[in-house]
């Protein structure tokens, strides 16, 4: 799963993916449109469920900050 967020000047990308010994991999980058600052930081979770529960708490973050998906 990917999910990209994008204001006038930022973009955030958000990818969750499964391993080969079944943890979840929750990546996440923040970069800048006009500029090269960004950043990137990974989470690994053991379930499913915690690891979605990341994902929609990062999704209302980034809309109540202004993003919007794309």
């Amino acid at each position: 799963m990917i999910l990209r967020f994008q204001s006038d000047s930022r973009g955030y990308m958000v990818e969750l993916s499964e391993d080969l010994f079944g943890a979840y991999i929750l990546r996440r980058r923040w970069y800048g449109l006009n500029n090269r600052r960004g950043g990137a930081k990974q989470q690994v979770f053991l379930n499913m469920s915690d690891a979605l529960k990341e994902v929609r708490r990062i999704t209302r973050t980034r809309e109540r900050h202004g993003y919007r998906r794309g």
